[in-house]
This record gives structure tokens, sequence and C-alpha cells, in this order.
């Protein structure tokens, strides 16, 4: 399971290459970093929206988070719904999905894998015309991280969150 993740990882920065290299205004893929509790852990990921309905986008990311006696790989299926405050680039989104967590712990015991459900809510903000930066917290529900707060950049697509 750990090499399915490792080359769902890279398979992800492959098409974020590609993607940056174009200019579609409904992908866009980046890197996310920041902190997960229960189980204590640093996080590092890769994170994307790809495509739109109307408000809602779908946001898979993958997660990887150290520490704790643990390591975790989370690969999550969120879907976003943006709420754009008038005349603003900026974006609130609320969403979540189903998460998959592969949970190595250290020593003896074999690695685990657990399903649950996500609820995220963030915010969005544009850095240029085509780049956001990203603030999220992710509430884990079932046997996955209780809580993850990260912190990220998106590049391609389209800065500007507010629908035109």
């Amino acid at each position: 399971m750990k090499t399915f993740a490792i080359g769902l990882l890279v398979g992800l920065l492959v098409v974020g290459a590609n993607a940056t290299a174009g200019d579609s205004p409904n992908k866009s893929y980046g890197l996310r970093a920041g902190f997960g509790l229960t189980p204590d852990q640093a996080v590092v990921g890769v994170q994307s929206e790809l495509g739109r309905v109307k408000m809602a986008r779908f946001a898979p990311s993958v997660d990887f988070g150290f520490g704790d006696n643990v390591t975790t790989i989370a690969l999550n299926a969120d879907v976003r719904l943006h709420l754009s405050p008038p005349k603003s680039g900026a974006a609130f989104y609320v969403g979540g999905g189903p998460t998959l967590v592969v949970l190595e712990p250290k020593g003896p015991i074999g690695s685990d894998t657990e399903i649950g459900l996500s609820l995220t809510g963030g915010l969005k903000v544009p850095m240029g015309a085509n780049n956001a930066y990203t603030l999220e917290g992710r509430l884990g529900l079932g046997d996955i991280p209780d809580f993850r707060l990260l912190i990220g950049v998106l590049f391609g697509g389209q800065g500007r969150t507010s629908e035109k």
C-alpha cells in the first residue's frame, strides 16, 4: 500500500507540472504543510482542484504525517463548496469526503488501513492571476486523524476564486 501511495504522489506531481505549463482555469495543483492532532504529527502533502460545477469543486489530496511513533498516509477525496464574498477574489470553502488512511507504526506492530469521513473548512486567497494560497482545517470522523491544520499554495488554474 505504501508503494501505491508514493506512486500516486509522484503521479500527482507529474500531472501538476503539466497543469502549470498549460492555462486551465478549472484545474490547479500544489503543495501544503501543517500539523495534526491525535496523532500529533507534522504533515506535508499535495493538493489539487480538478474541475468545478457552479460553486463546487473536486479537491483530492494526499497527506503524509510524521510523528507520535506512527507514519500516516491519507488519501482524501473532497468536494468543496466555495462561498465568495461579493467583489472579492478570496473565498471561504466548506466540504468533505471520504479519507483512506494507512497507519504505519514504529515497532513490531504491522500497518493498518482505516477509512473515515473528513469535514473541511478553509480560505482560498488569490496570489496573482493564476495561483492561490490556501488555509484549511480538517476534522476527521472515524478511525482517521482527528484534526489537521494545513497551509498551502495552488499553481495553475485561476487565482481569483469568484465566479466570472
